[in-house]
């Protein structure tokens, strides 16, 4: 388009060329009295660039427009809004006017090819606009395309580790629970035997034995139960129920437990609730499995937007990166961020090998959760 006005353009450019400092700074006291675009006056400042690129624009028109349409790219980037840039080149033309209108060079011909240049100036800049929306887009596409594969991957890791659970409740249950009640059915026969013959010395055993079954019973229902977890906080409340859990994991590994809820709220979103208290068996279970730790810290703590829990432990500690780099070793880690972020949060691991300074090591998890939009209960 600009070869059909060459010959005036190349004049009008020529004739402006010399007085590019005076065209630039009456451009900026124009645009600067445009309340909305007046804080973009030095991004814009560049656009002012007709008579510097006259060479250009002659010798390779499309070098030119590619120039023109990353120029619109890189405002777009910048957030500067496409309508002060349609304001700002509509000033710079304004801003040569009296120039190409005055004195002897004053021609129609070199205004209106001027005016023409500016239009298809605008054109190409407002098409990097929409170049750089479309590469946006394309982006964002990508980005929940990448989300909707991970979402469907962890669902997958979700229900294989819910099956996992399951399986190992109801091996749990046939090992504990129901050895306990089948030995229990065969002493309570006994026992109907020894009432016909009036063995009361047998019986009184045989009752002794059924005690000890029942109380192991329920011993076993429990440690199932605070597993499980939101059994036991629907009737007690969730920090109740951490700090329960606290006590039995610390009577069943004799590792010391500290727990810190001073700045915990009462209520919190349930999937909140169930997801802090899935980090917290997975951290602990770590500690039983690996950390050789003698001490445990648990805070919980809530703000007006999010949750937080942390635990920490003087363990021997490990090398997170190298851990985290091995999928078959890191299930567990990558349970709890997984869980984690699902839910729009973070989950941050740190820890300090025993081998460096005694006093320094130790291992820390600790997980973030939006409190916002989510359903309260």
């Amino acid at each position: 388009m600009v070869t059909e006005v060459n010959e005036p353009l190349l004049a009008a450019l020529t004739s402006l060329s010399s007085h590019s400092s005076k065209l630039l700074s009456s451009w900026r006291t124009l645009f600067k009295r445009y309340r909305l675009c007046g804080k973009y006056v030095d991004q814009l400042s560049g656009l002012c660039v007709g008579p510097q690129l006259r060479d250009l624009i002659f010798a390779d028109p499309q070098a030119y427009r590619e120039k023109s349409e990353r120029q619109g790219q890189d405002l777009a980037r910048s957030g500067v809004p496409s309508e002060c840039v349609a304001v700002a080149v509509a000033l710079y033309v304004e801003s040569c006017l009296p120039y190409l209108l005055s004195g002897d060079s004053g021609k129609e011909e070199w205004t209106r090819a001027f005016a023409r240049w500016a239009s298809i100036y605008q054109f190409y800049l407002l098409t990097g606009y929409v170049q750089h929306g479309s590469a946006e887009r394309q982006s964002l596409e990508e980005r929940i395309s990448q989300a909707e594969r991970r979402s469907q991957d962890f669902s997958v890791q979700l229900g294989e580790a819910y099956e996992k659970e399951r399986r190992h409740l109801a091996q749990d249950l046939h090992d504990e629970i129901g050895h306990d009640l089948i030995v229990l059915k065969l002493y309570t026969e006994v026992i109907a035997l020894d009432l016909k013959k009036n063995d009361i010395g047998q019986l009184r055993r045989k009752l002794k034995e059924s005690v000890a079954l029942i109380k192991h019973a329920l011993k076993s229902v429990r440690h199932l139960t605070f597993d499980l977890g939101p059994a036991v906080w629907s009737e007690q409340g969730f920090v109740p129920a951490v700090r329960l859990y606290a006590r039995q994991f610390a009577k069943r590994t004799g590792i010391k437990v500290r727990l810190d809820s001073a700045r915990m709220q009462a209520h919190l979103p349930a999937r909140c609730e169930t997801a802090l208290y899935k980090v917290l068996q997975g951290a602990l279970s770590n500690v039983v499995a690996h950390a050789d730790a003698h001490n445990v810290k648990i805070t919980l703590a809530s703000g007006r937007e999010s949750v937080a829990i942390r635990i920490e432990d003087d363990g021997r500690g490990f090398n997170v990166e190298r851990k985290l780099g091995v999928p078959r070793k890191s299930y567990g880690l990558r349970a709890m961020r997984e869980r984690v972020e699902l839910l729009g949060g973070a989950i941050d691991f740190a820890s300090r090998p025993a081998r460096l300074r005694a006093e320094c090591r130790g291992t820390t998890v600790e997980a973030h959760l939006p409190l916002q939009d989510a359903e309260m209960t």
